[in-house]
């Protein structure tokens, strides 16, 4: 497992209150980015539900993993209550944090429920096989998440937008790494953990937010943070990282879904895959 201690050291509060926030309302967001911030808002609220799920469970009363699930929780809450900062700064009508977590988790109750069932069974029946996935499907949706705050700093004109994904970046990034290292040592215990871990995520895996938002509205939220080719490219850097994993070579689920998402999309923003293209190298070769 690795050192939680470590990351006790390393966490805090996200920083906030110290930015400029005339300079945001002097540059604004635009729409596509009041639209990205909202989503993560209403994501971010969400991980109080999810520890709740988890820590209920026995096989997660580890100590060292209830208090990871702890820092990243509390972590998490300060991004949804910057986010919404933010927006509130620049003009846009959003409810405080507290509210909108209550109504996303109570619009998405039927697979909320769905979801929390699975696991349950799950960990029932097959605990090591659960812990496994648990980690490793976390370390998926943090690493996605990472890249979308950093490609929104990227591309914003809005300095301070550009600063507070820089920090919630940094942090997703500690936290991927977190249950990355834990799933790879998870998963090394044997063949039939990291076929049952392989096998849920080819049957069933999706970007963060599935469980309170539809597919449709997942899928317009991956292409507003990853527009054009950009959804491959990323997403077939996510693959080649957890093809590293034991059990997962030749892992393609994040790039599959990158092709399925497309069915989903209005026809103007649609892409086709370039035959022959290799997307993670192209990522890689443009930093």
């Amino acid at each position: 497992m690795p050192d939680v201690a470590h990351h006790l050291e390393l966490s805090h509060k996200l920083a906030y209150d110290d930015l400029d926030w005339a300079l945001a309302r002097d540059h604004g967001v635009t729409d596509v980015e009041a639209a990205s911030l909202e989503y993560f808002a209403d994501i971010e609220s969400q991980t109080v539900y999810y520890m709740l799920e988890v820590a209920k469970l026995e096989v997660a009363r580890d100590p060292e993993l209830l208090s990871f699930l702890t820092i990243w929780n509390y972590e998490e809450l300060f991004h949804a209550q910057a986010i919404t900062r933010l927006l509130r700064e620049v003009g846009r009508e959003v409810p405080p944090a507290p509210e909108r977590s209550t109504a996303v988790r109570g619009a998405a109750q039927l697979r909320a429920r769905l979801e929390d069932l699975f696991q349950v069974s799950l960990a029932r029946t097959m605990p090591r096989s659960f812990v496994a996935l648990w980690q490793a499907w976390g370390a998926t949706q943090e690493l996605i998440t990472a890249h979308a705050y950093e490609e929104l700093g990227r591309r914003t004109a809005n300095p301070v937008l550009a600063e507070l994904c820089r920090r919630i970046a940094k942090q997703e990034r500690r936290h991927f790494a977190w249950y990355y290292e834990a799933a790879r040592e998870r998963l090394a215990v044997g063949t039939v953990v990291q076929r049952v871990v392989r096998a849920v995520f080819e049957f069933n895996w999706t970007p963060v937010g599935s469980g309170v938002k539809s597919p449709e509205e997942v899928a317009a939220q991956v292409a507003r943070m990853f527009p054009g080719e950009r959804i491959f490219e990323v997403m077939a850097v996510c693959d080649r990282r957890m093809s590293q994993l034991p059990g997962f070579a030749g892992f393609t689920v994040c790039s599959r879904y990158a092709d399925r998402v497309q069915a989903l999309l209005p026809p103007e923003a649609r892409v086709a895959r370039r035959a022959g293209a290799d997307y993670g190298d192209e990522l890689a070769a443009a930093g």
